[in-house]
């Protein structure tokens, strides 16, 4: 069993870009996008010209940002895909808009894949991060919205950092078995929605049903295939639904007889398409009316795109409650 959240340097790769500023002009406030105005806490006031959208913003020193995705309106505004060129195998900018990054603060250590289900809280897999608890978690990892290719600072849209400053596992993951392979990372800030920065849905009970012909991805910048180097671009996989009693059976071939798939985790995967080693903790996502919900976070695989063996994720449906009662009791207004 290969757990697919190894810690990988990426150090060289990983490089924190400037942040862009704001044009500030001589009437002392800032040429910004409405959108990015309004959602800063602050006041629109004239258009600017810089473009059909943009304003003269003031933003008051105590102005508290405004969350992306009120919790009574999510279905509404989440799981917006971006643009997708069908290039085969690779995202493109912007298009999983909701796929974060876990790293280590002090090298930009990666450690995981992640994805945003809230203004102020990401979703990732337990084992990823079970490691990190018991230390003061926002010095050690942070969480890296609205990044695509790691080895550039260039791209038109920059990604954005934030410190964690909680971890949450579920309080029955067992490290042993991967069984409730789940948790929540809390940001110690809002994200603001952007092109290459908005969250992913979550899915109600039978929404997705095993074995459903869903068209369903899974993305990551781990390996292609088990003996490739990990992805500097952001990777996607088209990958099939499993049943699970099919899935138990194939995963008894290698475990044994007595194997159990537990209910809380699904499977997918085809040979050659499947995640692999630096996709844990990331997202399985699947398509319904044109908004995209995340079905599953990548857990544990044996390889990586063998026949007949496909990847197991958490089944994110079976965590509902736990992660609706998490990120209400302690949401950001």
């Amino acid at each position: 069993m290969w757990q697919r959240g190894v810690a990988l340097v990426l150090a060289t790769l990983l490089l924190v870009g400037a942040a862009q500023k704001d044009l500030e002009n001589e009437f002392g406030c800032h040429c910004m996008e409405y959108w990015t105005c309004i959602t800063s806490g602050g006041q629109p006031y004239s258009y600017c010209g810089l473009s059909a959208s943009s304003v003269c913003c003031f933003v008051a020193l105590n102005a508290r940002p405004i969350g992306i995705l009120p919790l009574h309106n999510r279905n509404k505004s989440c799981g917006t895909k971006g643009a997708d060129t069908r290039k085969e195998g690779q995202a493109e900018m912007s298009e999983w808009p909701w796929h974060a990054a876990i790293l280590e603060q002090e090298q930009d250590l990666y450690v995981c894949g992640a994805s945003l289900l809230d203004e102020a809280w990401v979703l990732t897999a337990a084992h990823c991060v079970d490691d990190y608890l018991g230390v003061e978690e926002h010095d050690m990892l942070k969480v890296r919205l609205g990044e695509y290719d790691v080895t550039t600072t260039a791209e038109p849209l920059k990604h954005e950092e934030f410190p964690v400053t909680r971890i949450v596992i579920h309080p029955e993951f067992d490290n042993a078995t991967l069984v409730n392979d789940i948790a929540l990372l809390e940001l110690v800030r809002s994200a603001r929605k952007k092109a290459n920065i908005d969250a992913v849905c979550m899915p109600k009970k039978n929404d997705f049903l095993e074995g459903s012909p869903a068209r369903c991805y899974v993305t990551g910048w781990g390996r292609r295939d088990e003996a490739s180097e990990h992805s500097v671009v952001l990777k996607e996989i088209n990958v099939p639904l499993w049943s699970n009693p099919t899935c138990q059976n194939a995963l008894r071939e290698q475990f044994g007889p007595a194997y159990s798939l537990p209910s809380t985790a699904l499977c997918a995967g085809a040979e050659g398409r499947d995640a692999c080693d630096g996709d844990g903790g990331g997202p399985l996502v699947c398509e319904k009316d044109q908004h995209w919900y995340q079905v599953g976070v990548v857990s544990f695989g044996i390889g990586c795109g063998r026949r007949n063996i496909p990847g197991v994720y958490t089944r994110v449906d079976a965590f509902q409650d736990w992660i609706k009662e998490t990120i209400g009791v302690h949401h950001h207004a």
